[in-house]
């Protein structure tokens, strides 16, 4: 964990960001990367994406890995499955333009329960490249088959037809985070607060208590929320020829669909880590952002995004720092949308070239957007160790 020092001194950045809530800089990363991120993806856990990752697992191969069921208690894991009426989607874009050109799709049937409470479903992965794999339907060819693996059971690898592996099951929630100290540091920004107090001051931090003597930091702990908590995880390692080629920079992104008499409805997308939560404002314009393709994104929310990395310039000018220009907010913009994981196969760089379950994700991203004067929430590190063999992701709670 970083010093208390520099933690309260770059979260003295918000205190003085009442501008920042008058144009919605105010929702700063309190739904996770994407646990939850908008009212469309909260019918169903199943088909709730929480993160998307893609990274380098040996110099010819990549691992890409999609999480949903968002927060599941260990109590409630045993019986959690994915969606047998969903589509769920890892889509590649080969060629830079944010339209996907290669599809894995998987689809979920066969659910069989055991006595104990656990479950297990077949899953099936279908490739699709070309025009087929920018639709969202359920066509392609045959990759795999396999079942999921059981709580607390073994795990289950199903072989890749052409080179790869596979897995589909309940995992620990790899993403790490201190949500509860940011909720409280946002009603009270918004509500006008700047008394910042003291991290670990926990004496009034129900949510009831932040009055107008609430101070900022009372209730920041450093404690990761998602400790404890578990996903489904679907888990595709490929051969980089697969998805265009060692040294080639494709962009990565998952979607869920479910199905309707009218044909498949998209509910979620997402491809890096905290785009939608940060940068969209209103409900409307996070459920847009989940329906909408990668290549809409600067037409959608290029808007919000500039005004928000406006807003968390202008804190940080406020601070006595360095704010950015307009023209490098812009580039900024232009770098996080369209909202793809972008990776060069079999590179070994570190940020902004795809996502590794240990990598402290927003550790980085409030780097970038406050200009290296907000470093850390304090959490460092998952809770749980990462495997070093396929799937990767920690075994569930």
């Amino acid at each position: 964990m970083r010093s208390p020092r520099k933690l309260i001194g770059g979260l003295g950045l918000l205190a003085v960001a009442g501008t920042v809530a008058a144009i919605g800089a105010g929702p700063l990363l309190v739904s996770g990367a994407d646990h939850l991120d908008s009212p469309l993806v909260k019918i169903d856990a199943r088909v709730d994406i929480t993160d998307v990752y893609a990274w380098r697992t040996s110099a010819s191969t990549t691992t890409l890995a999609v999480n949903v069921n968002p927060l599941t208690a260990p109590a409630d894991t045993k019986g959690a499955r994915f969606r047998q009426t969903a589509l769920y989607e890892i889509k590649v874009d080969t060629t830079g333009d944010a339209v996907a050109d290669i599809a894995y799709r998987i689809k979920f049937s066969n659910l069989t329960r055991f006595s104990d409470g656990t479950n297990t479903q077949t899953f099936t992965v279908k490739r699709a490249i070309g025009a087929a794999a920018r639709r969202t339907e359920w066509t392609g060819t045959t990759v795999a088959v396999g079942r999921t693996s059981r709580y607390g059971g073994t795990n289950r690898i199903a072989a890749v037809a052409g080179g790869g592996i596979a897995f589909a099951g309940p995992r620990d929630d790899p993403f790490f985070f201190d949500l509860v100290g940011f909720k409280h540091l946002k009603s009270r920004v918004l509500a006008g607060r700047q008394d910042l107090g003291t991290a670990n001051d926990v004496t009034n931090c129900a949510l009831a208590d932040d009055d107008a003597s609430a101070r900022l930091l009372s209730c920041f702990t450093g404690s990761d929320t998602f400790a404890g908590t578990n996903v489904s995880s679907i888990v595709l390692k490929l051969p980089n020829a697969k998805l265009g080629g060692t040294g080639h920079s494709v962009g990565i992104w998952a979607t869920t669909a479910i199905q309707t008499k009218s044909g498949w409805q998209r509910i979620d997308r997402m491809g890096r880590p905290a785009i939608n939560t940060v940068f969209n404002i209103t409900d409307g314009e996070k459920d847009l952002s989940n329906l909408v393709n990668p290549a809409d994104d600067r037409s959608t929310m290029k808007d919000t995004t500039v005004a928000v990395l406006n807003a968390l310039s202008a804190v940080v000018v406020h601070a006595g720092a360095t704010g950015y220009t307009p023209a490098q907010i812009n580039a900024i913009a232009n770098t996080l949308l369209p909202d793809t994981l972008r990776i060069r196969l079999g590179s070994t760089a570190g940020f902004l070239n795809g996502r590794k379950p240990a990598d402290d994700v927003i550790n980085a991203e409030f780097s970038l957007v406050t200009n290296g004067a907000l470093t850390s929430d304090g959490v460092n590190a998952n809770d749980k160790a990462f495997l070093s063999a396929f799937p990767y992701l920690a075994a569930p709670h």
